[in-house]
Order: structure tokens, then C-alpha cells, then sequence
């Protein structure tokens, strides 16, 4: 499977979104909704400076990329909050299979909802290092 590019990302995200928006009623939609535009926004974030050197910050986007040539340096950017890390496998599987439990819409009574939902919940938020009440 290729990789997809952070445009590309952006726009699955902007899609699932306007997915959870048409279905204001589904707590899932909802939390979906909520976890795709916390990604969009991180995703979309821009430096607020770069790094180019021991103790050297430059605020301007111009000023950096002039220094950066003159010094044949690699500037760092930094960001108001970091942008969100590469998503641990884990988390990756889980929703995979929560998607594809989505897709076969099996009966209530099988269990697979609960099941997809908690795994989900398990590993994002062993992602962002919280614990879940009750484990």
C-alpha cells in the first residue's frame, strides 16, 4: 500500500468530517468527527520559527530560508504544539478493524461493536499515554 501524503491526509480528513456531520444523532459520528479535526489541525499547523543553530531562532519565514542557503544548514521548524507523532500500529489496526465492522454492520447481539469501539478506545489512549478507567 503507498503512503499517502499529508494533502491527501488533510482531505480524508476534511471528507470524514463532513461524514460525521450528516449523522449529528451517532455518538460514534460524533467522537469520529472530533478525533478527525483534531488531525486536520495538526496536520495544517505551521511553524512559528525555525531552529538554525545553537541559540539561533528566525521568526521569518524569508530570513530562514536566506540564513539556511548561506549556512548550508537544515533549519528545524517549531510549532506552537507539536504536531501529532506517527500513529503506533496498534491504534492503526483497531480502526481498521472498527472500519471494517462498520462495513459488514453485524447484528447488535454479536458483540463486534462493543468489541471494535474498546480496542479503538484501548490504544488511542495508550497513544496519548492516559489510562482507561476500570484497567
Amino acid at each position: 500500500m503507498a503512503e499517502l501524503t499529508k494533502e491527501q491526509l488533510i482531505e480524508e480528513a476534511k471528507l470524514k468530517i463532513a461524514i460525521a456531520k450528516c449523522h449529528p444523532n451517532s455518538g460514534v459520528a460524533r467522537v469520529e468527527g472530533e478525533l478527525f479535526k483534531i488531525a486536520e489541525t495538526s496536520l495544517e499547523a505551521e511553524p512559528i520559527a525555525w531552529e538554525c543553530g545553537e541559540n539561533i531562532i528566525l521568526f521569518n519565514p524569508d530570513t530562514v530560508e536566506a540564513y539556511a542557503k548561506r549556512a548550508e544548514i537544515s533549519p528545524k521548524p517549531l510549532f506552537a504544539a507539536p504536531p501529532v507523532p506517527v500513529v503506533p500500529e496498534g491504534l492503526v489496526k483497531a480502526v481498521r478493524f472498527y472500519e471494517q465492522v462498520k462495513c459488514e454492520n453485524p447484528p447488535a447481539e454479536t458483540g463486534a461493536w462493543k468489541d471494535a469501539v474498546d480496542w479503538v478506545l484501548k490504544e488511542a489512549c495508550q497513544a496519548v499515554n492516559i489510562g482507561i478507567k476500570g484497567e
